[in-house]
C-alpha cells in the first residue's frame, strides 16, 4: 500500500511539473508583419493599456484592484458617452499598442532608418532610468530591462519617422510655406513670467478677493504695455519686461510677500494647440491667449496655483524657421503620423499566438508596488 501511495505522489508531482512547464511564459507571442512580438513587449503593451484604462476610472472605481476593475465599465469618450468593459478595452488597446510598435519598426526599416550610436545610448539610458524608478513594478509584471530598451528604441524611431516622412528630405516633405503658416496661425510663441497665487515664504494661498486683486494688478500692467506697442521683437520684450518688473512688487504685496531677485526673468515657450489647452486650464484662458496678436500682452490665471503675465511674439521675428522647424513639424504632423502608423499596423499580417497570450492574462497585472 505504501509503495502505491509513493508512486501516486510521484505521478502527481510529475504531472504538476509538466503543467508548470506548459504554463511557463513563452519567449514570443508571434509576429505582426515581420516584427517579432516578444512576451516582454506584449506584457508592456498590456500594462500600458491597463494604465490607459485606469486613467479613465471614475472616483468610485479602484484600479489597483485589478480583478474587479477588469469587470467594471468605464466611459471612453465623454463627448459621445461611449462606454466599454475594462477587460475588452484593455485587450483592444493592447493589440493597438502592438500594431503601433510593429508599424514603427517596419516603416523605419522601409525608409532606410538606422539608429545612431548616440540614439541607442540615449535609449539605454532612458530604459535604465525607468528601471531604477519603477523596477519592482516592472519586474512584478514580467517586464525586464531588455524590453524597456527595445521600447525606448521604438520611441526614438517614431520620433525619427516624423522627419523621415515629412521633413525637408522626407517621403512627403512639408514645404517651408506650409510650416510657416502653421507656426503663425496654429501655434503661439510667448515670453512670460509666472506669479504664484501663494506667499512663497508661508505658502498661504490667496483667497478669492486676493486672487482677483492680484489678477487686476497684472492685467493693468499688461494693458499699459499694450498702450504703446513698440516695433520689433526685442523692443516688445523689453517693454513687457519693464512692465512686469514694475508691477510685481505690488502684486506680491497683496499676500504680504515680495518678489525674488529673479522673479521678473522671462521664459519662452512655443505652444501648439494641445499645449495651449493643457497649460491654460482655467476656463476661457486658452481662448484669451489664442486671440492675442503678436506684440500684445495679457495676464491670466492659468491654473489654481498661479497667474501668468505674457506677451505673444511673431515666432519668426524672435527666431528662425530652422531653429523652430522640429517643434513646428511635430505639432503639425505628429497626429497624422500616429494615425497613419496605427492604420498601417492594423493592415500588416497578424500571426499572434492566442494560446501564448492566454498564459499572460490581464488579470495577473500588478498595479501597485
Amino acid at each position: 500500500m505504501k509503495k502505491k501511495l509513493i508512486a501516486l505522489v510521484c505521478a502527481l508531482a510529475l504531472a504538476v511539473g509538466l503543467v508548470g512547464c506548459s504554463l511557463s511564459t513563452p519567449d514570443s507571442v508571434g509576429t505582426i508583419g515581420n516584427v517579432d512580438i516578444s512576451s516582454g513587449l506584449y506584457l508592456l503593451a498590456q500594462f500600458d493599456a491597463y494604465q490607459t484604462a485606469a486613467d479613465l476610472a471614475s472616483d468610485d472605481q479602484d484600479a489597483t484592484k485589478v480583478s474587479s476593475f477588469l469587470k467594471a465599465t468605464i466611459t471612453v469618450d465623454d463627448a459621445t458617452g461611449e462606454t466599454a468593459v475594462v477587460s475588452d478595452y484593455v485587450a483592444q488597446k493592447t493589440l493597438e499598442n502592438l500594431e503601433s510598435y510593429a508599424a514603427i519598426e517596419t516603416r523605419f526599416d522601409e525608409l532606410g532608418g538606422v539608429l545612431t550610436l548616440d540614439e541607442e545610448t540615449q535609449a539605454d539610458s532612458y530604459a535604465s532610468q525607468l528601471m531604477e524608478q519603477n523596477g519592482d513594478l516592472y519586474k512584478a509584471n514580467g517586464i525586464g530591462l531588455d524590453t524597456l530598451k527595445r521600447f525606448e528604441r521604438i520611441l526614438i524611431k517614431s520620433n525619427d519617422l516624423l522627419e523621415m516622412c515629412y521633413g525637408t528630405d522626407g517621403e512627403t516633405p512639408v514645404s517651408d510655406a506650409e510650416l510657416t503658416s502653421h507656426l503663425e496661425d496654429e501655434m503661439v510663441y510667448i515670453r512670460y513670467v509666472v506669479v504664484p497665487l501663494y506667499n512663497t515664504s508661508t505658502f498661504a494661498f490667496a483667497d478669492d478677493a486676493q486672487r482677483t486683486q492680484m489678477l487686476e494688478l497684472a492685467q493693468t500692467a499688461a494693458e499699459s504695455c499694450n498702450a504703446a506697442i513698440p516695433d520689433g521683437a526685442s523692443a516688445q520684450t523689453s517693454a513687457f519686461s519693464a512692465a512686469v518688473a514694475a508691477a510685481l512688487p505690488d502684486i506680491y504685496a497683496v499676500l504680504d510677500g515680495e518678489p525674488s531677485s529673479d522673479a521678473s526673468s522671462l521664459s519662452t515657450a512655443l505652444l501648439g494647440s494641445d499645449n495651449i489647452d493643457s497649460t491654460f486650464s482655467e476656463e476661457g484662458t486658452a481662448d484669451v491667449v489664442r486671440a492675442l496678436k503678436p506684440g500684445e500682452a495679457a495676464a491670466v490665471q492659468y491654473s489654481s496655483y498661479g497667474l501668468m503675465m505674457l506677451v505673444r511674439l511673431d515666432p519668426l521675428d524672435a527666431d528662425t524657421l530652422d531653429s523652430l522647424r522640429a517643434q513646428a513639424l511635430s505639432d503639425m504632423k505628429s497626429g497624422e503620423l500616429q494615425d497613419s502608423l496605427q492604420s498601417y499596423g492594423a493592415q500588416l499580417p497578424h500571426a499572434l499566438d492566442s494560446a501564448a497570450m492566454k498564459k499572460m492574462p490581464a488579470s495577473k497585472i500588478k498595479n501597485k508596488q
